[in-house]
């Protein structure tokens, strides 16, 4: 099933350029040049995907990215001029799920956008014989994707889900970095470490009582990561 794409970029030749190359490939591409733009699109319609340029001329698309997260639970690629890995980690930070740097290869962009859609719809498709994990009073409900603490939705987007869900599948076991992020994002990044480090903090933003002093997101030093219901102090 083709994907639908907001594809958001203030340069019109660069965004007929991804319309082209994306519809080519099946998918159904609405533009915008603004924020402002792009935000009425999302109020209407729903989407599967949104690419998003950082230097849009009314708001940025860091802030744009920030306020989608408060609604829509998509995919989102930010798109960057600047290759400096802050502002990657920072578009991170505020719920992308990924991040390309101009000038990109083609094909590369479109296996990320592939890589991205698929991962959502094999999530959304597949059939589960367990619809809840438990861990401690951490609910990860499959169905809603979502996780649940003391009966309160946490809210996860996409990436997060997918990543607690994992970890869940896996429960008490520690699991490496590389293999963590090779397993949610099926890819080798520039960034990989780093962007795990980020959704680990995200992640226990949400779903701790102390992200700092975490019950149920732990990491196991030198090695990732596992989840189990511990209290701090307690032995890994």
């Amino acid at each position: 099933m083709a994907g639908k794409l907001l594809l958001v970029d203030d340069d019109r030749f660069i965004l007929n350029a991804l319309t082209k190359l994306l519809s080519a490939q099946g998918y159904h591409c609405s533009t915008a040049v603004t924020s402002d733009e792009a935000w009425r699109l999302l109020e209407k319609e729903p989407f599967d995907l949104l690419l998003l340029d950082i230097g849009l001329p009314d708001v940025d698309g860091v802030s744009l990215c920030r306020r989608v997260r408060t609604k829509h639970r998509m995919p989102i690629i930010l798109v960057t001029a600047r290759d400096g890995s802050s502002d990657k980690i920072i578009g991170l930070e505020v719920g992308a799920d990924d991040y390309v740097t101009k000038p990109f290869v083609p094909q590369e962009l479109v296996a990320r956008v592939r890589a991205h859609l698929r991962r959502s719809q094999e999530y959304a498709s597949e059939k589960r014989e367990t619809e809840k994990i438990t861990v401690g009073d951490l609910v990860i409900d499959i169905d809603a994707r979502d996780a649940y603490l003391h009966g309160q939705p946490t809210r996860l987007t996409d990436k997060e889900f997918e990543l607690v869900y994992l970890m869940a599948r896996y429960r008490g076991r520690a699991m490496a970095r590389d293999w963590l992020f090779e397993q949610v994002w099926g890819y080798d990044a520039e960034l990989g470490a780093k962007t795990l480090a980020v959704y680990i903090r995200r992640l226990r933003c949400k779903v701790e009582v102390d992200p700092d002093n975490p019950r149920f997101v732990h990491t196991v030093r030198g090695f990732g990561y596992k989840l189990a219901f511990m209290e701090p102090g307690d032995d890994l």
